[in-house]
């Protein structure tokens, strides 16, 4: 494991690390002078957006990049659910023998999976949210010989992760900022199911919000990256690598920006150098900064890009037939004389794609079609809450449901006869429609809806297009084996989803007069300092509190955690870390612990390897879907939280918003997605106006030592206690019903 390398005076020193979403971005990164290359395969990596490589193409990509002395890195960077466990295992078989040279990771279970494998090094991802000194040193203890830093941070901050000893320290230096900080974001997951802890993040802060009937234009939507002129400064720092992102870019951008980074590093004049760089940010149309660097978290968002093209093979930039202002293809088309396809009395709710139809023409259509190539099919029906979607393609079948979106401006919405009448003209990815239905064909749908589901049809038909063969088919070791044996749930998991919650999660200035009505058997406390702490334990005796450590905090909000954490030690309080470095710092205090929604657990493996790490309770992800949840409750070996209502932080960022445009103000998209900004701990957090609430939900499978309701951020903490839904269909249930993507 590295321990702070020497470092000579010139940046050049500085290995430069460039994406590779498919052959061509490897061979130009490596033709243009990149270092390192880092790529993912075609499932479990941050992008999986991007054409990534088959098992085949994976060992040749490694064999290229070592044959022109660069180093090639893996990316395994998301969270992991129970069924996902053999097949990451057999990824980390696959780059041992394939002899990457290092693999980016996230998710605990691959901590556990380290110690069969010890000679690749394991670099904890940017989404793990390495965001001060405390975090890198949690990372160098479980494993880590590198880290990538949050892009958040300032130069001193920086500099302060940089000088842990025993791990190198990566940045970003060009490509897209997130509005989140790194690894912080629920956004995409809580509108339609696709996480961006997942790699299936949709980009909603790049949309259109409003506030009331006045439009913001994209607030959310950040500038891009690009510090080509700060390199020396980043050397300084002591930062080893420089890290380039853009998996889901062009051949064309990656070769033109690792040349350029290539030149600055050889000690080209870095204005003249920015001044060029200004070319990469044409691709997306966004300005460039790297304000981050020096502290200033102002105008860094609004700049929503270039129009997206209309595409009608999903290929290009984006998957699907994209739809935006200016681009009126299917209003265009949807205008013109051309018939509802549906005949009349054909969709009712009650039918299924797997119905033959019973018309002689509509099956001669079907077969006309078939045999100009392969088809899929494709329902929308209409429901109370939702409206629920199915394709079906290859064999292979797909639900999900998007929300019931208000109409605000008729004349740029499509009804679903129209658009499926339109999607009967179009090809996505090679596949013609052969057959459709829906039970409400008047329905109508606003073009970010439209957009959202030829992103997710096409999406599901590229799944559906993959070979048997993509998973990787390859043996594991008996040690790994026996690492992915399933243990026994934990005994103290006496709880069941539907039971009465025996926890509550409250801001430190709700507590006292909440319990005052409420005989809560645990309290878990949010932002909160020992003056408060000393107060709430005096007068909640019989109550077992817990104390939250927040899920992000920077260097210069260290001291004040270890004297939160050194009053928690002297009075036996347990304590909930949200973060590695929150983990790493009270393991220091020596208290006990459990583990809070920011470290989400999604398979038992990862349980298993928290607790090694002496934590005591973990919580299960507050995203995950119905059947995950089944999944690890059946093998979940450590007793587990699971929040059952609460409107969580969907966006925590580090800009600085204007307060009079955000504070207490209600923003809405094109979707009728609304959110509430509030400042929380420094930070700018986005909380949903509406909850989640499975209260009402029964399921047996789904076990606990814990079921927690989570009233922070509410704004009637009591009412929201006692008005429990008697039915579960009249609630949002986040992603149970939906399959996390």
């Amino acid at each position: 494991m590295p321990d702070s390398p020497q470092q000579s005076d010139s940046p050049s020193s500085l290995e430069l690390l460039a994406p590779a979403g498919d052959f061509d971005c490897l061979e130009a990164a490596l033709e243009a002078g990149a270092g390192a290359v880092y790529f993912g395969l075609t499932s479990l990596n941050a992008r999986r957006r991007a054409k990534n490589f088959d098992q085949e193409e994976f060992a040749r990509a490694v064999e290229a990049a070592h044959a022109k002395g660069a180093r090639a890195y893996l990316t395994l960077n998301i969270d992991l659910t129970q069924r996902e466990l053999g097949q990451a295992a057999r990824i980390l078989e696959l780059a041992r023998q394939s002899r990457v040279d290092a693999v980016l990771v996230r998710d605990p279970a691959l901590f556990a999976l380290h110690r069969a494998y010890p000679e690749l090094e394991f670099h904890f991802s940017t989404q793990t949210c390495m965001a001060n000194s405390a975090d890198v040193a949690a990372a160098r203890d479980l494993g880590a010989a590198r880290v990538v830093l949050a892009r958040e941070l300032t130069l001193a901050e920086i500099a302060a992760a940089s000088a842990v000893r025993g791990v190198e320290t990566e940045v970003f230096v060009q490509g897209a900022l997130c509005f989140c900080v790194s690894g912080r974001c629920l956004l995409s997951s809580w509108v339609g199911g696709r996480s961006g802890n997942r790699g299936a993040c949709t980009s909603p802060c790049r949309v259109p919000w409003s506030v009331g009937e006045q439009p913001l234009g994209t607030p959310l939507s950040m500038r891009d990256l690009s510090a080509i002129h700060r390199l020396a400064d980043l050397r300084r720092a002591g930062v080893r690598a420089l890290k380039i992102e853009g998996r889901l870019k062009n051949a064309a951008w990656v070769r033109q920006a690792v040349g350029l980074y290539r030149r600055a590093l050889e000690g080209e004049a870095p204005q003249r150098l920015l001044d060029q760089s200004a070319s990469l940010a044409a691709y997306t149309g966004r300005d460039l900064t790297c304000d981050y660097l020096d502290g200033e978290r102002e105008d860094l968002t609004g700049t929503s890009g270039r129009p997206s093209l209309p595409l009608s093979s999903g290929e290009g930039r984006g998957e699907g037939v994209l739809l935006e202002e200016g681009q009126g293809d299917l209003r265009a088309w949807a205008a013109g004389p051309h018939p509802n396809p549906l005949p009349e009395g054909e969709g009712t709710s009650g039918e299924s794609l797997e119905d033959t139809p019973t018309d002689d023409d509509a099956a001669a259509d079907v077969e006309r079609i078939e045999s100009d190539g392969p088809t899929f099919e494709f329902a929308m029906n209409v429901g109370p809450r939702a409206v629920e979607c199915r394709v079906r393609a290859e064999d292979r079948s797909a639900e999900w449901t998007i929300p019931k979106t208000v109409v605000r401006r008729v004349r740029k919405a499509v009804t679903i006869g129209q658009f499926l009448a339109w999607l009967e003209t179009q090809t996505v990815r090679g596949c013609r429609l052969a057959r459709s239905s829906s039970n409400d064909p008047e329905f109508l749908l606003v073009p970010r809806a439209v957009n959202a589901l030829m992103d997710r049809i096409s999406g599901e038909i590229r799944l559906a297009q993959k070979a048997p063969d993509s998973r990787v088919r390859i043996d594991l070791p008996d040690q790994v084996s026996e690492i992915l044996v399933a243990a026994s749930p934990a005994s103290s998991n006496r709880l069941h989803l539907g039971d009465e919650p025996d926890r509550v999660r409250l801001e430190a200035g709700q507590v006292l007069g909440f319990l005052k009505q409420v005989q809560a058997r645990g309290v878990i406390v949010e932002a909160s300092n020992a003056q408060a702490l000393e107060r709430i334990v005096a007068e909640a005796r019989r109550v077992q509190v817990v104390v939250a450590l927040p899920p992000v905090f920077f260097e210069s909000d260290v001291p004040a955690i270890k004297k939160l954490l050194r009053f928690c030690a002297q009075g036996n309080l347990s304590v909930e870390v949200n973060s590695w470095g929150g983990w790493w710092l009270a393991r220091q205090a020596r208290v006990r612990m459990e583990s809070g929604p920011g470290l989400p657990v999604l398979n038992a493996l990862a349980a298993r390897r928290m607790r090694e790490a002496g934590i005591e309770c973990v919580t299960l992800s507050v995203e995950a879907d119905r059947r995950q949840l089944e999944d690890v409750s059946a093998c979940c070996p450590v007793p587990c939280s699971l929040v059952v209502f609460g409107r969580p932080p969907l966006a925590t960022t580090r800009v600085e918003l204007p307060k009079d445009r955000f504070s207490g103000k209600v923003l809405e998209d094109r979707r009728g997605v609304r959110l509430t900004a509030s400042r929380e701990r420094g930070l700018w957090v986005f909380r949903p106006v509406a909850p989640f609430d499975l209260r009402a939900t029964e399921n047996e499978r789904i076990r606990a030592r814990h079921l927690v309701v989570d009233l922070v951020g509410s704004a009637d903490p009591l009412g929201d206690w006692f008005e429990v839904p008697f039915d579960s269909e009249q609630t949002f249930r986040f992603n149970y019903d939906r399959s996390l993507k």
